[in-house]
C-alpha cells in the first residue's frame, strides 16, 4: 500500500500538464537560458490570492465526531456517547485538560492545516505561469527516455496490481504510447526549468538538507524509514523533486497577488 501512494504521487507529478497563461515579471533578471530550456518573467507572477477561509463550529464538530467514533469503538461504548472533560485528559490531549480547550487546540490545528493547503495552492498557481512562460528548446534524449521507462514500469506495476498485462491494462484505461511521451515531456520540461532557475539563485539543496527532505517526504507518505522511501523512488528522483519543491517556494516568496484580489503587493512584501 505504502508503494502504492507514493507511485500514484509519482505519476501525478510525471503526468503533470500546464495550462495558465503568462505573468508580470519581478527583479532580477527577466529570462534565463541553457541550451535546452528559456524561461522569461518568472519573478513577480502576477497570482489570485488562495483564500483559507474560517475555522467554523462545525468543521472542530466533524474533527470530534471523527476522534470519538474511534474513543467509543476502542471502549465498547454507545456511539451517542459525548465527549468529556475526563474523555479529552486521558485520550484525546496531552495538553488540553478541558472540551473546550480541545475544541482550541482542534481550531489551530485545522488553521495550520488550511495555510499550508493555501501555501501549495499558490506555488502551484505560480508555477503553472512560470511553465507557461517557458519554452524547451530540446529535451537531453537519455533523460528522456529514462522517464518515460520510469512511467512504463509504473503502469506495469499497476498492471500487475490489477492481474492484467502491460497492453491489456494500457488499452483498459485508454492510455496509448503518444501518452506516455507527452507525459515524460511535460515532467522533464518542469525538471529543467527547476534546474535552470536553481542553477542561478542556488536553491540546489545541500547534502544535509537533501537528507532532512528525504525524512520529511518518508514522514508524509507514512514509510518508517528513509530506505524504504528510497526503494519506491530513487535517490535521483527524490532529488529533482526536492530542487522543485525549493524553487516553487522561491518563486511563490516573489509572486504578486492580481489587484481584483485585494492584493497589490508583493509577498515579499507584505512577509
Amino acid at each position: 500500500m505504502k508503494r502504492k501512494i507514493i507511485a500514484r504521487n509519482m505519476a501525478a507529478v510525471l503526468g503533470c500538464a500546464v495550462f495558465l497563461l503568462t505573468a508580470c515579471a519581478g527583479t532580477g533578471p527577466k529570462k534565463l537560458s541553457n541550451e535546452y530550456v528559456t524561461v522569461e518573467n518568472y519573478q513577480g507572477v502576477e497570482i489570485e490570492k488562495a483564500d483559507a477561509g474560517e475555522v467554523k463550529e462545525e468543521d472542530i464538530d466533524l474533527v470530534i465526531e471523527h476522534m470519538m467514533q474511534g474513543y467509543t469503538a476502542q471502549h465498547d461504548l454507545p456511539e451517542d456517547t459525548e465527549i468529556t472533560d475526563e474523555i479529552v485528559k486521558e485520550t484525546m490531549s496531552d495538553k488540553a485538560q478541558t472540551v473546550e480547550e480541545y475544541r482550541q487546540e482542534i481550531k489551530k490545528q485545522i488553521e495550520e492545516t488550511k495555510k499550508q493547503a493555501v501555501r501549495t495552492e499558490e506555488e502551484t498557481r505560480v508555477w503553472e505561469k512560470v511553465m507557461d512562460n517557458s519554452e524547451v528548446k530540446k529535451y537531453p534524449e537519455k533523460r528522456l527516455k529514462e522517464i518515460k521507462g520510469n512511467l512504463v514500469d509504473l503502469y506495469t506495476t499497476y498492471a500487475q496490481q490489477e492481474g492484467m498485462e502491460y497492453e491489456e491494462y494500457m488499452k483498459a484505461i485508454k492510455m496509448e504510447d503518444k501518452d506516455l511521451d507527452e507525459a515524460a515531456e511535460a515532467s522533464l520540461k518542469q525538471e529543467l526549468v527547476a534546474n535552470v532557475i536553481a542553477e542561478k539563485y542556488g536553491l540546489k539543496p545541500s547534502e544535509q538538507d537533501f537528507q532532512k527532505a528525504l525524512e520529511e517526504y518518508a514522514s508524509e507518505y507514512k514509510f518508517s524509514t528513509v530506505e524504504l522511501l528510497l526503494k519506491s523512488v530513487s535517490e535521483d528522483e527524490m532529488r529533482q523533486m526536492v530542487i522543485r519543491d525549493n524553487v516553487k517556494s522561491w518563486l511563490t516568496d516573489r509572486c504578486q497577488y492580481a489587484k481584483n484580489s485585494g492584493e497589490g503587493e508583493s509577498k515579499t512584501d507584505n512577509q
